[in-house]
């Protein structure tokens, strides 16, 4: 019976761990996509803030490789899509069970908001 307990335990600790990463990444990229949706935000200050929210993460990332950024997802309409994605190794690496790595991603696409239009002091 113990040997299945541990199994057990062993697979809620994993599914725990990478379910905390997939949140992570889905919050790293909601931001970078709201960042750029305010228009002043570049594609560098984009990758930079999700780097830094993943940064508590054990494997880091690479900015240029996990962060995808487009600025044209919807035909006709002013969006962002930001795309991040960080691979999740587990915690006991099982040969032919169980794969080493997870590519863990997540894609945000919001609208570009309108800039104000400055209106001309009173006199």
């Amino acid at each position: 019976m113990l040997p299945i307990l541990l199994i057990a335990l062993v697979g809620v600790v994993e599914l725990t761990n990478l379910f905390n990463h997939y949140i992570s990444v889905v919050n790293a990229g909601r931001d970078g996509a709201r960042i750029g949706s305010k228009g002043s935000a570049t594609d560098d200050e984009i990758r930079s803030l999700v780097e830094n929210d993943l940064d508590r993460l054990p494997n880091g990332i690479d900015p240029d490789a996990d962060v995808s950024i487009d600025r044209t997802p919807v035909p006709g309409d002013r969006a962002i899509l930001v795309e991040a994605c960080y691979d999740h190794t587990t915690l006991i690496q099982i040969p032919l069970i169980l794969d080493d790595t997870f590519r863990v991603c997540s894609s945000t696409t919001m609208r570009m908001l309108d800039q104000p239009t400055p209106t001309p002091p009173e006199e």
